[in-house]
């Protein structure tokens, strides 16, 4: 009954977060809300590594190349016409197609080149280091493109606010837009869990080899899905950019994927949802840290992130997810019979079989 009637603790929990995130604004100051529109921008991030990493099996450690990549262009694109507003939605646009042609062409090399899985991670991660060695040595007058310096270790500030149609995204503006492309984000992965498409990344994931003899073209499905990552964590780069009103080098570093990759293996790598939530909480969790002035807490984060990887391998989403249909299910019917649950790590790849 519950499966037909799709109630569970998944999309309870879902329903729930959602909600809350979309009356959030109307119930705190703009203080919060304006923290809050930062929350959702990592949520799109992390979903550009979810896509990779949770669907595919590809390990990136260098998303955050591509989120800086899509940040400056945005930021160099805008401040050629500071003034002049229709330029805005084209430079998001070629910001996102920039993150998505470099992607492609690191992908193509990558997987065409049949450099083996366990170097991929290596790669993206030099390719992060260096885009952020290079950036921060441009502070000379000499550095520009479109005319626009790029700033070296200052970076650029005064970035213009996204602005389409005549709306400028400011403040609670901004929140509902980065709400709304995430949450859409987050309706297509959920989509993409149970359809074809999905099953077939399934299948890559759990072994490449079988899915090439079943006639799927694995290199080119993975090169495809590796530039789609750079362009969704390009385009988080672009909000970011217009939010704040600035882009550093720094930005361009392993910080903020290693923050991905962290809050995907707490979450589960098979929990869209679980690594929506846990995203939004960690980002929280670490600026109200930060704000007391703990000077241990990146020490308290990392412990527990150790313990939780040691004692729950599966992921705190999946894990949670897991008991509470049990429990709903002893509840209504008293007695525990479990929910059969496609995203489940072991039943995606018994179906990705199937389905090929």
């Amino acid at each position: 009954m519950l499966k037909k009637l799709n109630i569970t603790t998944e999309n309870i929990i879902a329903a729930i977060f959602w909600m809350i995130c979309l009356i959030y604004p109307f119930t705190h100051n703009p203080y919060y809300v304006n923290n809050f529109t930062y929350y959702f921008i990592m949520i799109i991030f992390m979903m550009s590594l979810y896509v990779l990493w949770g669907f595919t099996g590809i390990f990136s450690f260098g998303q955050a190349a591509f989120f800086g990549v899509g940040a400056y262009a945005y930021g160099i694109i805008s401040k050629t016409s500071p003034g002049n507003q229709a330029i805005r939605p084209l430079a998001l646009l070629v910001a996102v197609a920039v993150c998505f042609l470099s992607a492609l062409i690191l992908g193509t090399f990558i997987y065409y080149g049949h450099i083996n899985a366990s170097f991929i991670g290596i790669i993206t991660f030099c390719l992060s280091l260096v885009l952020q060695t290079f950036m921060t040595q441009t502070s000379g007058t000499e550095w520009q493109i479109l005319g626009v310096p790029l700033g070296g270790y200052n970076g650029l500030n005064d970035i213009p606010v996204l602005s389409v149609f005549g709306i400028s995204f400011q403040k609670q503006s901004m929140y509902f837009l980065c709400f709304a492309a995430s949450f859409i984000f987050y309706l297509i992965f959920r989509r993409m869990q149970h359809s074809r498409t999905g099953y077939t990344l399934f299948g890559i994931r759990e072994n490449a080899e079988r899915s090439e003899l079943f006639g799927y073209d694995t290199t080119l499905i993975s090169t495809i899905v590796f530039a789609v990552g750079g362009a969704i964590a390009g385009f988080a780069g672009v909000l970011y950019a217009s939010w704040s009103g600035y882009i550093v080098p720094s930005t361009l570093g392993t910080s903020i994927s290693f923050i991905g990759v962290i809050i995907i293996a707490l979450a589960g790598r098979y929990s869209i949802t679980g690594a929506t939530v846990i995203t939004l909480l960690y980002c929280w969790l670490t600026r109200f840290m930060a704000s007391q002035g703990s000077s241990y807490s990146q020490i308290i984060q990392g412990i527990v992130l150790v313990l939780i990887m040691l004692f729950i391998p599966r992921g705190i989403g999946e894990t949670i997810f897991s008991f509470g249909d049990k429990l709903l299910e002893g509840i209504i019917y008293g007695k525990q019979r479990h929910v059969s649950r496609k995203r489940n790590y072991e039943k995606q790849g018994s179906y990705a079989e199937q389905e090929q």
